[in-house]
C-alpha cells in the first residue's frame, strides 16, 4: 500500500494520460528520472510490481522518511520491505510514486528498476539489434496486480506469463510445473541445480520435459526449468521412481500459497527484434522469431 504522503499527492494531481514513445535498448534499457530532485538511472523491465525497486545506496541518497512494509519472499527467502512515497520527475512531467528497497542490489548498472506501467509513456519499446528477423507479431493482453506485476494469460489453464529481460532462463513456480506437468505430459529430464531470481538469490530448481509440446506467448516450449519448492499450495509435481534398494528421505516445507506462473526470461525473448508495452489498452506486442532453432 502506499503511505500516507504519497496518497495525499495522488489526491492533488489529477493524473494526467500516459503520451509520448519511449524506445530503449533492450541490451541496456536504462531511462534517466529524477526522484525527489535526486538523478537516478533506472532500468526499465516488465518483472516488477507496483513500486519502483532501488540499491540501497541509491536509496540512502534520498531525503526521505522510510517506513517498514509486508516482507518481501523471494522462494523461500523473507527480505525486510522498506517503502517511501515520492515526486518522480520524468522528462518534464511529476507524478507521486513509491520507491522501495529490500536491503539488497537490485540492478547493476542502474540505481533502480521500475515498470513500464510506472511511466508516463503511452508505449514503451525494447528494441534489439542482434535478434533475427521477427516471422510473427503477437499481441498480449496484460492484467497488473500489486503483489505479481504485469502478467497475461497462457494456453495451458490457470498458469500466467510474465517477461523478464533480465532474467536469463525461462522459470515456473512450483504450482505451474505441476500445472503444465498434467497438461502437456512432463517428466523429469534432468538433475537438481540452483537458478538465480532477484537480489542474487538463487534457489533449487529442475529442468521438465514435456511429452505434448506447448506455446508461452508464441514460443514452442519442449521443456522449462521449474522451481521445486516456491509456491506450489497443494501442487504435486512429478516424481521420479525409486530404484531398487534406495531409500526416498522426504523433506517436509510448509505449504506457500499458490502461485502459478512462469516467467519467459531471455532464452526467448532475445529473439524478440522489438517488444512494445502499450499503456492504454494495456498490451504487450512481441515482434519476434518465435520458432526456436
Amino acid at each position: 500500500m502506499l503511505i500516507l504522503p504519497a496518497l495525499l499527492l495522488i489526491g492533488a494531481h489529477k493524473p494526467q494520460a500516459p503520451s509520448g514513445d519511449l524506445v530503449l535498448d533492450a541490451a541496456d534499457p536504462v531511462i534517466d528520472v529524477e526522484i525527489q530532485t535526486v538523478p537516478m538511472r533506472l532500468r526499465v523491465d516488465l518483472d516488477r510490481q507496483d513500486d519502483i525497486e532501488l540499491n540501497p545506496a541509491a536509496a540512502a541518497r534520498l531525503p526521505v522518511q522510510w517506513h517498514k512494509s509486508e516482507p518481501l519472499d523471494v522462494g523461500r527467502v523473507r527480505l525486510a520491505s522498506h517503502v517511501a512515497g515520492v515526486i518522480l520527475r520524468i522528462g518534464e512531467r511529476t507524478i507521486p510514486a513509491q520507491v522501495s528497497q529490500h536491503g539488497r542490489d537490485c540492478c547493476l548498472d542502474a540505481d533502480g528498476v521500475i515498470g513500464p506501467d510506472l511511466l508516463t509513456f503511452a508505449t514503451v519499446r525494447w528494441r534489439n539489434a542482434s535478434a533475427p528477423a521477427p516471422t510473427a507479431s503477437l499481441v498480449l493482453p496484460l492484467d497488473a496486480s500489486e503483489t505479481t506485476g504485469l502478467s497475461a494469460a497462457s494456453d495451458a489453464g490457470n498458469v500466467r506469463l510474465r517477461f523478464a529481460l533480465g532474467s536469463p532462463e525461462t522459470i515456473a513456480t512450483e504450482a505451474a510445473g505441476a500445472t503444465l506437468a498434467r497438461l502437456w505430459g512432463g517428466h523429469w529430464s534432468g538433475p537438481e541445480r540452483r537458478v538465480g531470481l532477484v537480489f542474487g538469490i538463487t534457489r533449487p530448481a529442475r529442468p521438465m520435459a514435456f511429452a505434448r509440446s506447448g506455446q508461452f506467448a508464441g514460443f514452442p516450449i519442449d521443456q522449462v526449468l521449474v522451481r521445486l519448492s516456491d509456491f506450489g499450495g497443494d501442487a504435486k509435481l512429478p516424481s521420479d521412481p525409486a530404484r531398487k534398494g534406495e531409500f526416498v528421505i522426504a523433506h517436509r516445507l510448509a505449504r506457500q500459497p499458490a502461485w502459478p506462473a512462469v516467467t519467459v526470461g531471455a532464452d526467448r525473448l532475445a529473439r524478440c527484434a522489438e517488444i512494445v508495452y502499450t499503456a492504454i489498452p494495456r498490451t504487450l506486442t512481441l515482434d519476434c522469431a518465435f520458432e526456436v532453432p
